[in-house]
């Protein structure tokens, strides 16, 4: 897929220039901006997959404090291109944390390089940071064992504990079932009785007021069938 490139730079020509050389290396610009208001507002909207970034723009707010609030409100990568590398600009702009920095004038081998290098990390923490959401650790007769989400089939209610059944292994959790749905906090996970709380992903059917996992047959309560119901894609 064609990556979408936001230009923030108050000189027009190197602007131009910055757009010519990007489409000349199969990317797209969804937007140019000579000061930080007008960005902010294209950003918001545009949702590209990564900001080239000037340091000084027209008006009061400068690229450097423009880069913390990208970072703040929309976490897109971004990479500096300007002509100012002083000690001071520098030490300011490491505080940003930029995916890169590169000088002008800027030859079009090093803004690829650095651009295709800046995604790459930042897809690349996106897949570790999915990675870490999508696995917890259970305590298990003093181990801590790592559980992935996507194996686990269903959570049973069990007096003031719970029992999680994953694909291949069962575990005794030290928590109500109420407890472990907040604890997991994940949309795939529903609850259909309340001694049953389902990963959606594992219904293989549902009749006569049941549904099936891994042969499983877990009853639904009359009050949580239109919540199941929403996870259910009908022909």
């Amino acid at each position: 897929m064609t990556k979408r490139i936001y230009i923030v730079e108050d000189e027009p020509l190197i602007a131009d220039s910055i757009a010519h050389a990007l489409e000349k290396e199969g990317y797209k610009v969804c937007g140019i901006a000579d000061n930080a208001k007008e960005a902010l507002y294209d950003i918001d909207d545009l949702q590209p997959d990564l900001i080239l970034l000037d340091i000084n723009l027209i008006g009061s707010i400068t690229g450097i404090e423009l880069a913390e609030k990208i970072n703040t409100k929309f976490k897109i990568p971004f990479i500096f291109l300007t002509s100012l590398s002083d000690e001071n600009t520098i030490n300011q702009v490491k505080k940003t944390n930029p995916s890169g920095f590169i000088s002008k004038p800027f030859n079009e081998t090093g803004l690829r390089s650095n651009i295709e290098i800046a995604l790459f990390k930042f897809n690349q923490k996106k897949e570790e940071k999915k990675l870490v959401q999508n696995s917890f650790f259970i305590k298990n007769k003093g181990e801590l064992i790592k559980i992935n989400k996507t194996e686990i089939n269903y959570i049973e209610a069990y007096d003031n504990y719970s029992k999680l059944i994953c694909e291949k292994k069962e575990f005794l959790l030290s928590f109500t079932l109420k407890n472990v749905t907040e604890k997991l906090n994940d949309k795939r996970f529903v609850r259909v009785h309340r001694s049953y709380l389902i990963n959606s992903n594992k219904i293989q059917s549902l009749f006569d007021g049941y549904v099936f996992i891994a042969n499983k047959k877990i009853p639904i309560g009359k009050s949580y069938k239109a919540d199941l119901m929403k996870y259910i894609s009908l022909l």
